[in-house]
């Protein structure tokens, strides 16, 4: 069976939650017990034994890349079998591989490999030495349901990966439309401009081998003009280069947090925001950037608060998580959000203890 090699873990992000949480459901493991009459230790032992390694298989398979995971995939399909000889409740094994393969395989391969599964559960329940058919017919059906969930849970992370693609490819095109624009911009407003200069730069040079001054001054004044109203028109076309919103950078970095499992609260005042600069804006939304990827690297927290305010005197903006943590080596993060800090006018300060913040001050233009 070849996989899809792109597709996220199941161990990753929202996915992450779903896979952990569903192991609920494996108790049915344990349902046997009840209906077996006075089951002997040596029983007991072998099903908590064979419990512990399923889970324990079943974790480190969420974890696997592509290239190592049918070796898994075989392991807990073995296990399944080997428990479902005794233990009817091991079929239970079966249902959340089925989920696996049909998240990571393609239909055609996937369904052959489920349809397998089923007919050899049938099998252990016409000629097995227990006569368990409940458990057995159970958990054929629930194969099939949480393979087709499997399915819908790859079709809608393909179809959300494309979109993503695609929304990347527009924004790059976007990008390269506006270098293009930027270029013919500056070369209509700089060709012109320069060959004037050229024009009374070797005017004035004549001018003053002949030693007619007063002449050479006038033109020397008006060589600064001209460089004066070209750095002004070069000024003016850079300026309409796209810069990096703070709310562009915000949407992808707050979904990360939430896919993470980490409670999100942001308050971005529109107030604020439309009073800062393209360049202040940029640099605040690359500061948001650095610490946000801090916090998904190395914080244990589980809430982040994020909250941008405008004051008579200057724009706010703050951003705390509760995980505790000693105050760090200043490595290149921090002083990279101190840099950029700098080159906005910004103070920026930290905090560490029981919980983690900081908090960036911009003083507003008069």
């Amino acid at each position: 069976m070849l996989a899809y090699s792109h597709l996220p873990k199941l161990a990753e992000g929202r996915k992450k939650k779903w896979s952990y949480g569903s192991l609920f459901f494996s108790l049915f493991y344990f349902v046997p017990l009840f209906f077996l009459q006075r089951p002997d230790l040596n029983t007991i032992v072998f099903m908590i034994i064979g419990y512990a390694l399923f889970v324990a298989l079943y974790i480190t398979t969420l974890h696997q890349p592509m290239r190592t995971l049918p070796i898994y995939i075989m392991a807990l399909l073995l296990l399944g079998y080997a428990i479902s000889l005794f233990n009817p409740g091991g079929a239970i094994i079966f249902g959340f591989l089925a989920f696996i393969v049909g998240y990571y395989y393609p239909f055609k391969h996937g369904a052959g490999f489920i349809a397998f599964i089923v007919l050899s559960l049938v099998a252990i329940h016409v000629w097995g030495p227990e006569n368990q058919g409940f458990f057995i017919l159970a958990s054929a059906l629930n194969n099939v349901v949480l393979f087709a969930y499997g399915v819908m849970e790859r079709k809608e992370t393909l179809h959300q990966l494309k979109r993503d693609e695609q929304a990347a490819a527009i924004e790059t095109l976007t990008s390269i439309a506006e270098r293009e624009r930027i270029g013919r911009d500056l070369h209509d407003v700089a060709g012109h401009a320069l060959s004037s200069i050229s024009l009374k730069a070797q005017l004035a040079d004549k001018l003053l081998e002949k030693q007619r001054y007063e002449q050479a001054q006038h033109e020397v004044k008006e060589l600064a003009t001209l460089s004066s109203q070209l750095l002004a028109e070069i000024r003016e076309a850079i300026s309409g280069i796209k810069q990096r919103s703070l709310e562009q950078e915000l949407t992808p970095l707050l979904a990360k947090l939430s896919d993470n499992g980490i409670q999100v609260t942001s308050t971005i005042d529109r107030h604020a925001l439309q009073i800062l600069t393209p360049i202040q804006e940029t640099h605040i939304a690359l500061i948001v950037k650095e610490v946000i990827t801090n916090i998904l690297r190395h914080s244990a927290g589980k809430q982040v608060k994020i909250a941008m305010t405008k004051h008579k005197q200057h724009v706010a903006l703050n951003i705390t998580d509760n995980g505790s943590s000693a105050a760090p080596v200043e490595g290149n993060g921090l002083f990279g959000i101190k840099e950029r800090a700098g080159l906005i006018g910004a103070s920026v300060t930290f905090s560490w203890g029981e919980s983690t913040s900081m908090s960036l001050s911009l003083p507003t233009p008069r």
